[in-house]
């Protein structure tokens, strides 16, 4: 069995007035021209992705652009780049390993490290906090 996301396979083909919006994003990337939906394949409602990232010295608040789509009407109505706010779940908080949910808030489907087999913290071995801050082991009792 498979741990890692299998992501909807819904692909967008971004306009080139869009990458032109996209690129002037502050602190953004280089945008390639095609981009797939990061979804859980089956969500209902609109595809989505990522579509630029602002950050770095000049963004004080950093934001991703999101592109949606609906499915079957790639270039209709329903499709736009819009800044949403991220998903606010974290994976393993409070640890140094610590992982933000990649989605935007309030997303369908689950989160990427909930594919495969539940975790709870009953499955995280004992000292997984000490080993992922790097601090030296508890001794072991004499």
């Amino acid at each position: 069995m498979s741990v890692q996301q299998v992501s909807c396979p819904a692909r967008v083909l971004l306009l080139e007035t869009e990458i032109a919006e996209l690129q002037t994003v502050p602190g953004g990337l280089e945008v390639p021209p095609t981009l797939w939906c990061t979804l859980e394949t089956g969500h209902g409602g609109r595809h989505a992705v990522a579509a630029q990232f602002a950050g770095g010295p000049g963004v004080p608040d950093p934001y991703t652009v999101w592109m949606l789509w609906p499915e079957g009407d790639e270039y209709g109505p329903g499709r736009n780049l819009i800044v949403l706010p991220p998903c606010p779940v974290d994976f393993l908080p409070g640890y140094v390993e610590e992982e933000g949910c990649a989605q935007y808030e309030v997303h369908p489907g689950r989160r990427g490290w909930e594919f495969g087999p539940p975790l709870t913290d009953a499955d995280l071995p004992p000292n997984l906090k000490t080993w992922l801050n790097n601090e030296p082991p508890d001794e072991p009792s004499p």
